[in-house]
């Protein structure tokens, strides 16, 4: 594809305009003595406006109007760098103006009068000569569409051996086709496969059109190529003559209509609707309305590669057509180039590697591998032809071969960037500075071209939402491809559409890759690096492409900038876009402030310390990242200057360790991210700051709020885009706080409706204000409420979406009123002293956690708990007598997953109605029995701590569901008593048991009744001297420590008896005087022994190949961990 450049100049102009328009009212420029050359210059630029979209359409086949549209771009970039540097420099004369009593000179401006008069002039007489160029071409003015290349129409025949796969998209077309499940009452069933330029959608169809059950169903086939205009005359005349196989003269609409109507009726019939593009409901609908009069069973069959075809068009879940597997493609490509003879007669096997690798380079596109094949075929001597294809771009093939026919993939996928509007163009094209398989996250994407002026708004505050929309749109025409991965969408370009980007953005847009020649001119406006060494390039460009506006680096490598930065920031004056990220910079040259029209600076990854205050001299700045900055404290003073920041990028951990945020926050009016505010009591760190910052997202923290005087100058309730809001006063003494101050401080910082997230810290005042007690947040989904403590009431309303409420050191609290919060699924009450009663009204409470609760008696259950934990709740003893006061949302009883009851002295029963697959109690002297029967019908873990005596171990019920069983802290327990029955118990833990003796108090009480235990651990139980007589021959692992006077593991074939033991842990066992007489099993792997001295010294080797009496025991283990005396002596 020759010359696939493509010129987007209406975007450009139309901004050029927008910046004369409003200098024009601007006394600066008064002052300057430049009025009338900017008027004259907006007289011009308005005769050729009207003209470009005609001209950027024609261009494909003229050249020398492409030549014009050239010196066009280069005359408006050119101007709007000047114009902006105008603009800014307007701005800031504005605001000293403001600023200082006395008038300001005209030299204390940046711009010298003779320089901006000649630029300007030098600019409005290109433009003049330009128009007056434009005159020779007869362009059309404000045509919309133009005489844009249209795709080639296709017919419905197809060789079914040339198509290689596509079997099972194949079948599941066919399958909705003819099945009756597809049907549509009342309605035509319409079914889209949709997929980029170059799939085989057209292909796909024409298979399953052909296909003999196919036809066999249905009384009448149609197919239309409807391509980029949805001419319904044109539809209709082809309809009815692939029906009637008759040509039809010209005939009017209406007239087709009433033919085809007497056609369809009553007929079941298919029609292949091919290559639609357009997304325009009504153009469809009399097309439909005509299709409905069809008989029950009729199909509409869609291609398209614009997504959104699918939502308007469609009746039936789309087929979305993935990428041809590499297998495949393989054999498509095997089949053109060899004829279908088999390689080893053609060619050794060299040809099939280098094959291959071209393949791959065509991602999964049958188009691409059709396109490779044919340039192939018939070339089968010569190797250099194929290593040549193999080294190059796509691009760079089919420019070579652009004389051939061979069908042009590039070409084909240009369609559907023809078809662009211009704003989107410019979008698409910026990609290209990305490299491929780069993933694009949509937000950043947005945030490089804002800084570049792509997104034209005409309301404040929407260019973030008008840009996503912008994506969205190319994502539905599939220039990117959409992936989830950790339920986060990613979005990637296919290496052949970022082929495209790369043609069609050259030479505005350069990307060099790592070891690549480069060359740069003023032509070059946007370039990314890729490479390693990053400082001869950067060089380069200072020497050579000195109206750059984007400079990026994206790739993985930590680049070194060395002496190029600050050579950069005095030449690059008209750079918008910087990416300094992941580099060695350590500090940042303070003439950053030379780039007066930079909007986008990245220094995340950084070892930076500190930013230069010269930083703030960045009028235009938009967007800062700094994130992964570890040794970043502080932001510098002057940081309210940057009036039109947007987006500022901390760390979460930045905005908890800064000691002083900068003042005059509050004039960032259109900034978005700004995490944590701390009131003061001076000017510029007072409430009042945040008046005006209505564009605030995310979270917000505001902290010392007891300095607050004049809140509602805040206006916390104008703050819309905000989540989460943290209030929060400084934890003092209570002595200290003013109980209705408080009260109104809160009450006047009642947040916006759509907030999600409340947080109060620290408050002091003895209720709750109105707009809380009332419910006025109905958007809330959670509440959090620390150290209230003089609140005895907690009086939320009904939040009907409310899913999380977490209560903490509310001191004074007595009780929460009954109150429906019908979706709280996450309930946690901690170090409420005087709480008494809690509601019973959450039918979809799934956990609820409550500790350290001293005057709650009774607690509400619900049945659908999957998680409930209880800590130190003194009193708390009953829960049986309200257990059906919560309707349940399901008649299961077996919902609960975890149930955690730890100190609760009072308590004596657990609740009846549970069944819990974990559960933990320990220190609850008075719970002696565990329901039964179903009780154990789930259970998989259980554990058992600080029990007085045995009597729970005891109550342990049969169950074959559990397989972790933990016995600790079981005081007065000297023999563990006859196990249940527990088939499927595979691990067992018992450790801090002081008075135990013995593992099993008679042979019916043996571990070895445990049939499919693998892993034993005994841990700190002092009294125990002998292990036990016999155990589980499945065991697998056996662990033993901190039993200071056990003696003997057993009788002398206690290990050796069990043929899985793989891993043996001893530690601090001192009186453990020897292994077992019979050794260890052969199974064994991995034994370590630790600070057990008698048995260490037993296991000892000695010099000349002898050792202890246990060595011989030990020598065949591969994995050996004893610590002998010496370190020589540690190993094997």
């Amino acid at each position: 594809m020759a010359d696939p450049t493509s010129y987007v100049i209406k975007p450009i102009v139309d901004i050029i305009l927008k910046s004369t328009t409003s200098l024009i009212q601007e006394e600066f420029c008064q002052v300057l003595g430049i009025m009338e050359d900017i008027k004259d210059l907006e007289s011009k630029l308005t005769s050729i406006q009207g003209v470009i979209e005609d001209a950027e359409n024609k261009q494909v086949n003229d050249p020398h109007l492409k030549d014009w549209l050239r010196k066009l771009q280069e005359a408006a970039f050119d101007a709007e760098d000047t114009l902006d540097i105008l603009t800014t420099e307007a701005s800031l004369w504005k605001q000293r103006q403001k600023e200082d009593t006395i008038q300001l000179p005209l030299s204390n401006t940046k711009i010298s009068y003779n320089d901006a008069v000649h630029n300007i002039k030098k600019i409005s007489e290109t433009f003049g000569r330009i128009a007056k160029e434009m005159e020779g071409f007869l362009l059309d003015i404000k045509v919309t569409g133009g005489e844009i290349e249209s795709p080639n129409y296709t017919g419905y025949f197809v060789d079914k051996s040339d198509v290689v796969g596509r079997e099972d998209d194949k079948e599941r077309i066919t399958h909705m086709l003819l099945s009756n499940e597809f049907d549509k009452e009342g309605d035509v069933s319409v079914i889209p496969i949709i997929g980029m330029g170059g799939l085989g959608k057209t292909t796909l169809a024409q298979l399953v059109f052909n296909e003999n059950s196919v036809t066999g169903h249905f009384e009448s086939r149609m197919w239309v190529c409807v391509t980029v205009q949805f001419d319904l005359t044109r539809i209709l005349k082809e309809m009815i003559q692939f029906h009637s196989k008759m040509k039809l003269d010209d005939s009017s609409t209406s007239h087709l209509q009433s033919q085809l109507l007497e056609y369809l009726a009553g007929q079941r019939f298919l029609l292949v609707l091919d290559d639609v593009w357009t997304v325009d409901y009504l153009k469809w609908k009399p097309l439909k309305d005509l299709l409905k009069q069809g008989a029950k069973g009729s199909r509409v069959l869609v291609t398209s590669r614009i997504t959104k075809v699918k939502d308007i068009i469609g009746t039936q879940h789309p087929h979305l057509l993935g990428y041809l597997p590499e297998g495949e493609c393989w054999s498509l490509f095997a089949k053109i180039v060899f004829q279908g003879e088999s390689l080893s007669s053609q060619r050794p096997k060299v040809l099939e590697d280098i094959g291959r690798q071209i393949v791959r380079k065509c991602k999964g596109l049958p188009l691409a591998v059709k396109a490779m094949g044919g340039l192939l075929r018939g070339c089968v001597d010569d190797v250099k032809k194929w290593q040549k294809i193999q080294s190059s771009e796509i691009w760079e093939i089919e420019d070579q071969n652009s004389r051939n026919d061979k069908p042009k993939i590039l070409a084909i996928l240009k369609l559907s960037y023809d078809h662009l509007p211009s704003h989107l163009k410019r979008c698409f094209s910026y990609c290209s500075l990305f490299p491929k398989a780069y993933v694009f996250h949509k937000e950043e994407l947005v945030k490089l071209w804002l800084a570049q002026r792509f997104i034209q708004t005409q309301e404040q505050g929407m260019d973030e939402e008008i840009g996503i929309a912008y994506f969205d749109e190319l994502l539905v025409r599939c220039f990117f491809q959409v992936s989830v991965i950790d339920n986060k969408e990613i979005f990637i370009m296919h290496d052949l559409i970022h082929d495209l980007a790369l043609s069609v953005s050259s030479p505005n847009c350069c990307l060099i890759n790592d070891n690549e020649s480069y060359s740069f001119s003023e032509q070059s406006h946007h370039v990314s690096l890729l490479g390693k060494d990053v400082e001869q390039p950067m060089l380069t460009i200072v020497e050579n492409a000195r109206k750059l506006r984007s400079l990026l680096f994206p790739s993985h490598y930590l680049k070194n900038f060395g002496q190029a930065l600050d050579r950069a920031f005095r030449t690059m004056r008209y750079l918008r876009t910087l990416d300094l990220s992941s580099s060695m910079i350590l500090e940042l040259p303070s003439s950053i402030d030379e780039l007066k029209l930079l909007r986008y600076l990245d220094l995340s990854r950084t070892e930076i310390k500190f930013l230069p205050n010269s930083i703030c001299n960045l009028y235009n700045l938009e967007t800062l990242k700094l994130l992964g900055c570890p040794w970043l404290f502080k932001l510098p003073k002057d940081l309210g200057n940057l009036v039109n920041l947007r987006h500022m990028e901390l760390e979460d951990l930045f905005w908890s360790k800064f000691s002083v945020l900068p003042p005059k926050v509050g004039n960032l009016t259109r900034l978005q991210d700004w995490h944590a505010f701390r009131v003061g009591n001076k000017i510029g760190y007072r409430i009042e700051e945040l008046k005006n910052m209505a564009y605030l997202s995310g979270t917000l923290h505001i902290s010392q709020l007891e300095d607050v005087v004049n809140v509602v100058e805040a206006k916390m309730n104008e703050k819309k885009y905000l989540r989460k809001l943290v209030f929060e006063w400084s934890d003092r003494v209570v002595n200290t706080h003013d109980d209705a101050t408080e009260k109104i401080v809160l009450e006047g910082l009642q947040p916006h409706s759509n907030l999600k997230e409340l947080q109060i810290c620290h408050y002091m005042g003895n209720e709750f204000p109105a707009w809380m007690r009332e419910g006025r947040l109905q958007n809330l989904v959670s509440v959090t409420l620390n150290d209230c403590t003089n609140c005895k009431t907690l009086t939320l309303g009904e939040l009907p979406n409310l899913q999380v409420l977490c209560v903490k050191g509310m001191q004074e609290l007595e009780k929460w009123p009954e109150v429906r919060c019908p979706s709280l699924s996450r309930l946690k009450f901690s170090n409420c002293p005087k709480l008494r009663e809690l509601p019973n009204c959450f039918p979809k409470l799934r956990t609820l956690k409550i500790k350290s609760c001293k005057s709650l008696r009774a607690l509400p259950v619900a049945r659908n708990l999957m998680f409930l934990t209880l800590i130190d709740n003194l009193i708390l003893e009953d829960w049986s007598e309200v257990v059906t006061a919560w309707e349940p949302m399901s008649g299961s009883r077996f919902n609960l997953l975890e149930l955690n009851v730890t100190s609760c002295p009072k308590l004596q029963t657990l609740p009846i109605d549970f069944a819990p697959q974990k559960l933990e109690i320990s220190g609850c002297e008075l719970l002696v029995a565990l329901p039964q029967p179903h009780f154990a019908e789930r259970l998989q873990h259980l554990a058992l701590d600080a029990c007085l005596d045995g009597t729970l171990v005891r109550a342990i019920p049969n169950t074959s569901s559990l397989y972790s069983l933990v016995i600790s802290g079981v005081s007065n327990l000297t023999s563990l008593p006859q196990w249940p029955q527990l088939p499927g118990l595979k691990a067992l833990h018992i450790r801090d048991c002081k008075d135990l003796m013995s593992l099993s108090e008679s042979k019916e009480a043996s571990l070895s009744t445990l049939l499919s235990l693998t892993l034993l651990s005994i841990r700190n139980c002092p009294m125990l001297v002998k292990l036990t007589e016999e155990l589980p021959a499945t065991l697998e692992c056996l662990s033993i420590g901190s039993c200071p006077f056990l003696q003997s593991l057993g009788p002398k074939e206690i290990l050796k008896s069990l043929p899985s033991l793989k891993d043996l842990y001893i530690e601090d066992c001192p009186m453990l005087q020897s292994l077992p007489e019979d050794g260890l099993p052969s199974s064994l792997q991995h034994l370590q022994i630790q600070r057990c001295p008698l048995l260490t010294e037993r296991c000892q080797m000695e010099e000349g190949g002898g050792g202890g009496p246990d060595r011989p025991k030990v020598m065949h283990i591969p994995d050996l961990e004893i610590d002998f005396p010496t370190a020589s002596s540690t190993s094997a």
